[in-house]
């Protein structure tokens, strides 16, 4: 039985690994910013780190304080944190090709401080799952606006299933790519709702051609939004 303590315990994500991992034999200790100098000193086999920002637009306008709840973040855990191994969320924004924005910038930064011992770094597609508070489809089902092209596409994925996915992956090593093996367009899901929104912004995709094998189709989506429309 692993020892294994989640960062950002409360978080959209931090929540759903919480909740799947009461399913495992492991021991989870769930770290917030309430109790996360008490936890600093003591060892963990495993630390998944799900409390760096998932804001692009706001790190767009908020570079450097996306910076300090990003790098430094991760280079606080990484450093000066007792571990064996750190499982660092990312997202696929760090792709090679998506390198030009703050946010991805930070987060390809984050990735290579995770790195500083045995490490598994997992990029996410877009997440939809209980607690969803942000992000293109959280703005498109809620204020009707959006900050990105209407014509945006997404590997929309559920976070319970990607939570159940790094438990069940734990002895993995290096960057692995999590997501739904299709993608959908906001458009296309603004017009199946009769939706009239307004946006702004720059058109996006994004997916990885280099996915984990047993990835969900794109169209489980849909379950999410009928529930919570």
């Amino acid at each position: 039985m692993a020892k294994i303590g989640i960062i950002g315990a409360n978080g959209f994500f931090g929540s759903a690994l919480c909740r799947n991992g009461k399913k495992q034999s492991h021991e989870i200790v769930q770290i917030t910013r309430q109790n996360f100098d008490r936890y600093k000193k003591e060892f963990f086999d495993i630390i998944i780190n799900s409390a760096t920002p998932s804001k692009k637009y706001w790190a767009l306008h908020n570079p450097y304080d996306d910076f300090v709840q990003t790098v430094q973040l991760t280079a606080d855990l990484a450093y000066n944190w007792n571990y064996n191994k750190l499982v660092q969320i990312s997202t696929m924004s760090a792709n090679e090709l998506e390198t030009i924005h703050p946010y991805a910038i930070n987060k390809k930064a984050a990735e290579v401080i995770s790195s500083y011992k045995k490490f598994l770094i997992v990029r996410l597609s877009n997440l939809f799952g209980e607690g969803l508070n942000k992000g293109p489809l959280f703005d498109l089902l809620t204020s009707k606006k959006i900050f990105v092209d209407i014509k945006s596409e997404y590997s929309f994925i559920d976070t319970d299933f990607v939570a159940n996915w790094i438990f069940e992956n734990l002895h993995r090593e290096g960057i692995v790519q999590v997501g739904a093996r299709d993608t959908i367009s906001l458009q296309k899901i603004a017009e199946k709702l009769n939706l009239q929104v307004k946006w702004s912004g720059k058109l996006e995709r994004i997916f990885s051609k280099n996915l984990e094998p047993g990835m969900p189709g794109v169209e489980e989506v849909w379950k999410f939004i009928e529930k919570h429309r």
